[in-house]
């Protein structure tokens, strides 16, 4: 008869760690939108488009800033941190991409 094993914690979840995966997702849905409609307009440069990759790039930052912070906090678990930093790591690093090639 196996034992069950109850894991009792006083960890949480941190606010800043689930901010920053919402950044992350956030900034990731803005370049990919921004992406999307200069596709579909023949990859037209409008202007709008190179600020809303620059607005996902500074979020991005935001997030990672956010995510580094609550990875440091104490007894916390650090899934949502971690992919938080992950998240907006690729957000910027596509935005760069992006902008670093004009579009």
């Amino acid at each position: 008869m196996a034992r069950k094993r109850y894991l009792f914690t006083n960890k949480k979840n941190p606010e800043r760690g689930i901010f920053s995966t919402a950044l992350g997702v956030i900034a990731l849905l803005g370049i990919f939108c921004a992406l999307v409609i200069s596709y579909k307009s023949s990859g037209l440069k409008l202007p709008r488009l190179g600020v809303s990759v620059l607005l996902s790039a500074i979020l991005s930052i935001v997030g990672i800033v956010m995510g580094i912070l609550s990875h440091m906090e104490p007894d916390m678990f650090t899934f949502f941190p971690k992919l938080g930093i992950a998240l907006n790591a690729l957000a910027l690093l596509a935005a760069g991409v992006i902008l670093y090639m004009g579009v």
